[in-house]
C-alpha cells in the first residue's frame, strides 16, 4: 500500500467512525462491552493492547480540546492502520469508560491458540510502540515541544463461566493499563541507569553548530551541543537532558556538558562566540566558577565577551529567582547572556524578557515552515521590534531551507543557525566571522 492509499484509508475510516460516533474517533467503551461480551463467551478468551495517551492530556491544558483531538485523532488512525496489516479486520477498537486517552485494541482469539497468547502478542506491542515512538514527533507538532512517552501494555482474559463476561473485560483493562504503566516505569529506569554510566564515564560528546550573520553569511560563532553514545536512544540533547530531567540527574548532566564543551572547544577565533548552554543552578558548581572559566577560556584564546551563556525560556521562568541571580552574576563577569527557545509557547515570555538579554534565540516552531505562515511571519516582526528596544540581537534557530532563509533574512533578522547554514562538527570550524566580538552584542 502506497503513502498516499494508507492516508486515503486511514481518512475514509475516519470519516465513517465520525458518522457514527460524533465527535470521537473511537466508540466509547459502553457501546461495544455487549459484542465483546459475546465474543469472550464464545471464543473462551480475548486479548487487549491498551495505547496509554494520557501524556497528550497536555496538550488539552495548553491548547484546549480541539487540539487534543486532533492529536488523538492522529495517534488512533496510525494504531488502527498499523494493527490492521498485523491482524485484519476482527479487531475491535474502542476508547475507555471515562478515559478517553484511552485506546483499547481488542483482538479475539480462540483459547487453543496459545502461541498468539504467549508470542504474538508481545510481539505486536513491541512493534506498535516502535512504530508509535517514530510517529509521535509528528502527531503533537506544534503543540509539544517535546516528544510525549506513550505507553502501551498487553493482557488477555479466560473466560470464567461463573462470572459476568462484562466485569471480567473491565479487570482486563485494569490490569492491563497497570501493565503499560509498569512498562513505562521499567523503561524509565533503564535509561536512568544508562544515563548514569554516560555521567560515570563521562561519555558525552560535543558538536560545534556554527551561528552565521544572515547578510554577509559569515560565521560569527558556534553553539556547543552536547550528545549521548549511538544507540542509548540519548543521541540528541532533548533526548538526553529529558531523561536527565525525569532523572533528577540535570545539575550533573550539565555540568558534565559545560566541561566536556570547553575543553573541546580549540578552533574557535578571537573574534569568534561560543554559545553554551546552562541550567540556572550552574552558580552553585564549583567547576564553574569565574577563576576557573577564565582561565579555560585563555587556554582556548578567549576572553569572558567570548562565552555567550545560553538558557532556555522554560528554565528561565520556571527557577526565575535562581535565573535572574545566575545571568546578574555572570553579566558582571563579562560573559553575555542568551535566552533560548524564545516564542515556544510559554506564559511569562514578558517577565523573561525583561532580562534584556543579549541574544534572543527564536525557537524553531516559528522558524519551520515560515514562508507559508503570515501569522508566524507576524510574530517574528514583533520580536524583532521588541528586541530593537532592548538593544538584543535576533539568532533563528533551525534554518532548514532555502525559503525559510529568505523570509527570515527579509524580516531584518540579524543571525541564524540550522542544517541550511551548517551542520555540527566535532570542532569548530576556522570559517570567516564578524571582525568585532562586540557586535553584534
Amino acid at each position: 500500500m502506497s503513502d498516499s492509499d494508507d492516508t486515503k484509508a486511514q481518512q475514509d475510516t475516519h470519516d465513517r467512525v465520525i458518522a457514527l460516533y460524533g465527535d470521537r474517533l473511537l466508540p466509547p467503551l459502553g457501546q461495544q462491552i455487549g459484542s465483546l461480551s459475546g465474543v469472550l463467551v464464545k471464543e473462551s478468551a480475548l486479548a487487549l493492547l491498551l495505547v496509554d495517551a494520557e501524556s497528550l492530556l497536555e496538550i488539552e491544558r495548553l491548547y484546549g480540546a480541539r487540539a487534543f483531538r486532533t492529536a488523538l485523532d492522529a495517534l488512533t488512525q496510525r494504531v488502527r492502520t498499523r494493527i490492521g496489516r498485523e491482524v485484519g479486520e476482527e479487531v475491535v477498537m474502542t476508547s475507555g469508560a471515562l478515559e478517553e486517552e484511552h485506546i483499547l485494541v481488542f483482538i479475539p482469539r480462540p483459547r487453543t491458540e496459545s502461541a498468539f497468547f504467549l508470542h504474538e502478542l508481545p510481539r505486536l506491542a513491541e512493534e506498535l510502540r516502535s512504530y508509535v515512538a517514530l510517529c509521535l514527533k509528528r502527531i503533537v507538532y506544534p503543540y509539544l515541544h517535546e516528544r510525549p512517552e506513550v505507553p502501551i501494555g498487553t493482557g488477555f482474559v479466560l473466560h470464567r463461566p461463573f462470572q459476568r463476561p462484562e466485569a471480567q473485560i473491565r479487570k482486563l483493562i485494569e490490569t492491563t493499563l497497570a501493565s503499560a504503566r509498569f512498562e513505562r516505569e521499567r523503561r524509565r529506569r533503564d535509561r536512568a541507569g544508562t544515563l548514569d554510566r554516560i555521567l560515570l564515564e563521562e561519555s558525552v560528546t560535543t558538536v560545534f553548530e556554527p551561528i552565521v550573520q544572515l547578510a554577509s553569511r559569515e560565521v560569527i560563532g558556534f553553539e556547543a551541543l552536547s550528545r549521548g553514545p549511538v544507540g542509548t536512544g540519548m543521541e540528541t540533547p532533548a533526548a538526553l537532558f529529558g531523561i536527565a530531567e525525569q532523572a533528577d540527574r540535570e545539575y550533573e548532566l550539565d555540568s558534565l556538558c559545560r566541561r566536556r564543551a570547553l575543553a573541546n572547544a580549540r578552533g574557535i577565533a578571537p573574534h569568534q562566540l561560543l554559545f553554551l548552554n546552562i541550567l540556572p543552578t550552574c552558580i552553585q558548581d564549583p567547576d564553574f566558577q569565574a577563576v576557573r572559566v577564565r582561565e579555560t577560556l585563555a587556554t582556548l584564546g578567549l576572553g569572558p565577551r567570548n562565552l555567550v551563556l545560553e538558557v532556555s525560556e522554560r528554565q528561565a521562568i520556571s527557577n526565575f529567582p535562581i535565573f535572574r541571580e545566575a545571568t546578574d552574576h555572570f553579566s558582571r563577569l563579562g560573559f553575555r547572556i542568551a535566552l533560548d527557545d524564545t516564542g515556544a509557547g510559554f506564559s511569562s515570555l514578558e517577565a523573561a524578557l525583561e532580562l534584556s538579554p543579549d541574544f534572543l534565540k527564536i525557537d524553531m516552531s516559528l522558524v519551520r515552515g515560515i514562508e507559508e505562515s503570515p501569522v508566524k511571519q507576524e510574530l517574528l516582526r514583533g520580536l524583532k521590534a521588541v528586541a530593537g528596544k532592548m538593544g538584543s540581537t535576533l539568532i533563528a534557530e533551525g534554518i532548514e531551507t532555502e525559503h525559510e532563509l529568505e523570509v527570515i533574512r527579509g524580516l531584518g533578522i540579524e543571525c541564524g543557525q540550522g542544517f541550511h547554514l551548517g551542520r555540527g562538527t566535532s570542532t569548530p570550524s576556522t570559517a570567516p566571522a564578524a571582525s568585532d566580538p562586540d557586535v553584534p552584542r
